[in-house]
């Protein structure tokens, strides 16, 4: 939600013609050649233009014809200024716009997702009108959208992700991009992760790829990596098959992106029982679908992120001013028993700037 300036009229005008030759001010209006109008008239204002004094009758006349004047000019666009002292468009909307790209990491819920899925979901405010979440799936699903306008990067945090919501973390690594060739599309470069708390962790691999395989005969999801490891998706409790119809013909999938340390462990001391628990000390900050940790406000329920932390593909800094798109891809790959597969799934992501500070 945006804040609204309070202007007086004539503080109005003089906004919208900012950049021409027009001055205004509370107590005065002046055109370069020699316009004069008192600002706060009295019953005998008069103006004077060029040494002469006019009476009541052309003072209107000239204030409608500067009012002709500046509605007529391109520059004339409604504008707002935001919490942080931004200005923005009166027509741009917090949350994300459009989606763009969409696939599904093999996990337990493929079954439930349509082969076209759109995700609507994460498009507008979360949760209106019986919207529901986004499942990411197993490691490696990702999500692609972007917003109608270019988020500013500001001291403190710029974007808000939202979580399913839920009470168990399945942290989701969050990349940005911004529009710098103008298209509208995400394609301007490699994506550039915003650096969380794992980032430098021994356990966390950077360039990493999974390639799936289609379940054959034994019925489940195969893997192999690019470190030369493989493996089978095993559900511990039965699902339908991990295999997502939306790969079409397709008999293998690969996805490239961060693997993140395992998010769960097994504490019990009993082989015959299960008590999985969150690993302690991880995911302090800058993943999406974690709560309880340093940047998820249980208000919006949603984690925050700081355009600052963004970094290339060396983990320099990116300098980046703004951004116009996020991915958000599947971080952990992990089957923590019963649970089955630590998969994000998340409702959408804001402008934090366009919120009403009340709401988080």
């Amino acid at each position: 939600m945006v804040r609204r300036k309070q202007y007086s009229f004539l503080e109005s005008v003089s906004e919208l013609v900012e950049g021409f030759d027009f001055r205004f001010s509370i107590r005065s209006l002046s055109l370069s050649k020699g316009l004069f109008l008192d600002s706060v008239p009295e019953r005998s204002r008069r103006v004077r233009f060029s040494g002469q004094s006019l009476e009541w009758p052309e003072y209107l006349i000239s204030i409608l014809i500067i009012l002709v004047v500046t509605f007529s000019v391109s520059a004339c666009s409604d504008k707002l200024t935001t919490n942080d002292g931004l200005e923005q468009t009166i027509n741009q909307s917090p949350y994300i716009a459009k989606v763009f790209d969409y696939r599904y990491g093999p996990g337990q819920h493929a079954s439930l997702i349509a082969p076209n899925e759109k995700c609507n979901a994460f498009i507008g405010e979360p949760w209106i009108n019986g919207k529901s979440f986004t499942y990411l799936g197993g490691w490696g699903g990702y999500i692609i959208a972007g917003f109608d306008h270019a988020v500013n990067n500001t001291n403190g945090p710029d974007i808000a992700v939202y979580t399913q919501p839920s009470v168990g973390s399945e942290p989701g690594a969050v990349y940005v991009m911004a529009d710098t060739n103008n298209d509208g599309l995400p394609n301007d470069g490699p994506w550039l992760e915003l650096k969380g708390s794992e980032y430098n962790n021994p356990q966390t691999i950077h360039n990493y790829q999974v390639t799936y395989y289609k379940p054959g005969t034994s019925g489940y999801v195969t893997w192999k990596d690019n470190l030369g490891k493989e493996g089978i998706l095993v559900p511990q409790f039965g699902t339908g098959s991990w295999w997502w119809s939306g790969y079409g013909d397709k008999t293998s999938v690969t996805f490239s992106g961060e693997k993140l340390p395992d998010a769960y462990a097994n504490t019990s001391k009993d082989p015959s029982v299960q008590l999985w628990i969150p690993i302690s000390g991880l995911f302090r900050f800058g993943y999406a679908e974690c709560y309880d940790n340093e940047d998820y406000s249980s208000k919006l329920k949603a984690n925050f992120f700081d355009i600052s932390t963004a970094v290339d593909a060396a983990g320099m800094p990116a300098n980046l001013s703004k951004v116009n798109f996020i991915m958000v891809q599947s971080g952990v790959f992990q089957i923590a028993g019963w649970l089955n597969e630590v998969s994000t799934e998340i409702s959408g992501a804001a402008d934090i700037h366009l919120l009403d500070k009340k709401s988080y």
